[in-house]
Order: structure tokens, then C-alpha cells, then sequence
């Protein structure tokens, strides 16, 4: 009995070395993936978020509104909800489509994070009556992120909370109202008359007072929409049961704070090239057909009591995202919102020159084709400078998550 106890004493402390050689060979294969950013000796430190606790339990009143900072996705604790695409409707990762706030891009970038998200873990077979049951899953499931959906209607209030994701953004409520007549103004729907604008925003049902608050309710309460008394509550129940909301007018800063959370790459948050005839690539300048008489409207109390709901959610967001700015760190956060805009000049610069048209973003990054894909993995990677191609490799082995580096 004595030889048994001895042998399984022995046996135990055989697999304690294995596992610490094991661990100390997957340091060392992850530090000789990466290179040096910063010490000057070649060797390149995976680099960490670090919180303070504190700071995330902080709690701020913007008029009447109780906000905080949002919480990063603790990994260690439960699993990024990458579930199978047959699994309930009440899991997965949830993108509302809000119109006119860089929706269909952002619905991309959404797209993109679920394959990538698939893509690292490996984690899911597809077993279904209509396909081979050797097929395999490509992506994470998500609630059809192209398509405009109110909250509401997903029903993100019975969602399983900790096999679920919810994330949007919203703009400023002028902001978006003159990029919403833009386009009407491109299909040649509208003129550019000061009495055209201010009659569209107030009768045209795309312009539907507190639009942007309608679509993100997390319970179908529009009807309380038409009472501004209502306005706090309704503002409430959006700020407590999304994991993230972006800013537009932030939005390169919005897509690295949510990198950060989800502890995931920044590269995650990629998006195809976009030609400038379609987008105004994160101008946040006026376009030329916009005059004095319709910001004097947008500037008018008629219209801010209009839109009293949006410009609330409005604040109470834009409050959150500095709160968790300061939460993960100014300074690592605008590292990073450092290295995404390089990212994005590298295939911005790319695309004009392979495309021949002005625009922005990463060439052929398309959701329906290469949505998983780092930029070393397209076609077109060959023609960079080597300091570009170091530096999209750097990228490539960076992850971020709540205080500790993956690869």
C-alpha cells in the first residue's frame, strides 16, 4: 500500500514538471512570434491593459441618468459567447443596426469579430439535417447584423447574459439627420432648400422623432416615446443592458474601446475599402450643401425638445465611453486608436492605388469572402513597405485582454 501511495506521489510530481515545462515552451513560442515595438533590444513585450477596480464600480449622474463605465468581458471567468449559429435566440453576438451611423460598415466589422472569434478557438461543428454533418461552422453566431432591427424585436432583454453580446452605436442627432437627408439628396429626392430640410425632418418617417432611441429599447415600450417625461427611464434601460455603445463622432476610438473589452486585436475591428461616393471616411465636417439656415433649424429649441430622448442617450453615452477610457487607461487606449489609424492608412493607401479610386479602408476585406483575413493574408500585402509589413505583423500578435496578453 506504502508502494502505491509512493508510486502515485512520484507520478504526481512527474506531471508537475511536465505542465511547467510545458508552460514555460508556450512563453517562449509566444515571445518568439513577436517583435519589439518599444525596449530597442529586438525583442518585442506583449503589452497589457490594466484596470483599477475601482474605477469600474464608479457611478456618474447625467441628467438624471446613472452611468458608469463598461465592463470588459472577463475571459478567464466565462467564454466569449461564440455559440453555435443553432443555438437560442437568446445567444450569441447582437449588432443593432442604426441607420446612418456607419450601420452597414459597422455590421461588416461585426461579422468580421464572429469569424475571427471562430477562427482562434475552433470550437464549433455545424450538425444539421440539410448539410453534411462534417461541416464545419465558420463564424460565430450573430442576429443578422445587416438588416435594420429594433432591439426590441430581438427581445435583447431575455438574452442569456452570459452567452451574449450586445453592442451598437449612435450619433449625434443633427449629425445623423443631415446625413440621412444626404442621401435622400443623392437618389435625387430632395433639393437643398432650407424649407425642403426642415420639412423633411419633420414629416418624413425615416426622420421619426428620437429614431436612434427607438431602435435600441430593449423592451417595446415606442409608445411611451410620445411622453418626453418618459424620456429618463427609457434611457436607462438602454445604458443598463448593453455591453457597449459607440460614438460616431469617436468612432475609431469607439472600435478600439471595444477591441479592448472583448479582448480581442484590433484588428478585429477592420473594415473593407469604402469609396468615398459612399462614404465620407470619419469626416466630421459639413457637406457643402449644408447652409446657414438649416443649422440655425438644428440649432432651434424646437428642435432639441424634439429630439430630447436622443440628445439624453445621447450624453449619457458619450459620458460612459470617457469613463471607460479612464477605467482601461488614456493612455494605452490612445495607443491603440493610434496603431488602428495606421492600420487603416496602410490599406487606405493600398486601395487607392490598387482600386484607382479615392476611399478608405482595407482592400478586399469583404464579409462575403475573406472576413477572418489579417492583411499579410490578402493578395496585395506583397506591394507594402518593409515597415509597413513589420508593422501589420506586430499588429497580427497583439491581443488585449482585461490585464493578461493571448496569442
Amino acid at each position: 500500500m506504502i508502494r502505491r501511495l509512493n508510486v502515485k506521489i512520484l507520478a504526481c510530481i512527474a506531471l508537475s514538471v511536465f505542465l511547467t515545462i510545458e508552460y514555460e515552451q508556450i512563453k517562449i513560442c509566444i515571445s518568439s512570434k513577436t517583435k519589439s515595438s518599444s525596449n530597442g533590444n529586438g525583442s518585442r513585450r506583449l503589452q497589457f491593459v490594466t484596470n483599477n477596480d475601482n474605477d469600474s464600480n464608479k457611478v456618474a449622474n447625467v441628467r438624471g441618468i446613472n452611468v458608469k463605465a463598461y465592463e470588459q468581458w472577463d475571459r478567464h471567468a466565462k467564454p466569449f459567447p461564440c455559440m453555435p449559429e443553432d443555438a437560442p435566440e437568446n445567444e450569441g453576438l447582437f449588432y443593432i443596426k442604426v441607420p446612418k451611423t456607419s450601420s452597414s460598415m459597422l455590421a461588416k466589422v461585426t461579422s468580421r469579430i464572429a469569424a475571427r472569434e471562430y477562427k482562434r478557438h475552433h470550437v464549433l461543428i455545424r450538425n444539421s439535417n440539410t448539410i453534411h454533418n462534417n461541416d464545419k461552422i465558420t463564424t460565430c453566431k450573430t442576429h443578422n447584423p445587416m438588416q435594420h432591427q429594433h432591439a426590441f424585436d430581438l427581445d435583447v432583454s431575455k438574452r442569456d447574459q452570459s452567452k451574449s453580446f450586445l453592442w451598437t452605436v449612435m450619433r449625434n442627432p443633427s449629425n445623423r439627420a443631415i446625413s440621412h437627408f444626404g442621401m435622400r439628396l443623392t437618389n435625387g429626392k430632395v433639393d437643398t432648400e432650407v424649407a425642403t430640410f426642415i420639412d423633411n425632418l419633420e414629416n418624413y418617417g425615416a426622420f421619426a422623432p428620437n429614431i436612434q432611441l427607438e431602435f435600441l429599447i430593449p423592451y417595446n415600450d415606442t409608445s411611451t416615446l410620445k411622453d418626453e417625461k418618459n424620456f429618463p427611464y427609457l434611457v436607462q434601460t438602454v445604458m443598463d443592458e448593453y455591453n457597449f455603445i459607440g460614438i460616431y463622432e469617436r468612432l475609431y476610438e469607439s472600435m478600439t474601446v471595444l477591441a479592448m473589452l472583448i479582448g480581442v486585436s484590433i484588428t478585429d475591428m477592420l473594415f473593407d475599402y469604402q469609396p468615398s461616393a459612399l462614404s465620407r471616411c470619419g469626416s466630421l465636417q459639413h457637406p457643402e450643401w449644408f447652409s446657414s439656415g438649416m443649422e440655425e433649424y438644428l440649432n432651434s429649441d424646437k428642435w432639441k425638445t424634439r429630439e430630447t430622448g436622443d440628445f439624453l442617450l445621447y450624453d449619457a453615452v458619450s459620458k460612459s465611453l470617457d469613463m471607460t477610457i479612464e477605467y482601461l487607461g488614456k493612455d494605452k487606449v490612445q495607443e491603440e486608436v493610434e496603431n488602428f489609424k495606421r492600420l487603416i492608412y496602410i490599406g487606405t493607401k493600398a486601395g487607392r492605388e490598387i482600386k484607382g479610386i479615392m476611399g478608405c479602408g482595407i482592400p478586399d476585406l469583404h464579409v462575403d469572402s475573406k472576413p477572418n483575413a489579417d492583411i499579410d493574408e490578402l493578395e496585395w500585402f506583397h506591394i507594402l513597405s518593409p515597415e509597413d509589413k513589420a508593422f501589420v505583423h506586430e499588429m497580427k500578435w497583439k491581443r488585449i485582454m482585461g490585464g493578461r496578453a493571448v496569442d
